[in-house]
């Protein structure tokens, strides 16, 4: 059985941004593997959403924004 890697959660592999409707971009950055990579995987979140709060925390924190 092939071993399976988490996602890392460091701010590095990931880039975050608020649109003006107020939803949140998520774009997690493919690693590339033998010369190889799969394209980055892009997640919207709003308002509502179960992650939606983690997100915007992220986003936050990534800006210097407390609120």
């Amino acid at each position: 059985m092939a071993a399976v890697d988490t996602p890392s959660t460091e701010s590095n592999s990931w880039d975050i941004e608020r649109r003006k409707d107020g939803a949140m971009i998520v774009r997690v950055h493919s690693t590339s593997r033998d010369g190889r990579s799969l394209p980055d995987a892009v997640f919207t979140f709003r308002t509502g959403d179960p992650q939606f709060c983690y997100w915007e925390q992220q986003w936050r924190q990534k800006n210097g924004n407390s609120k």
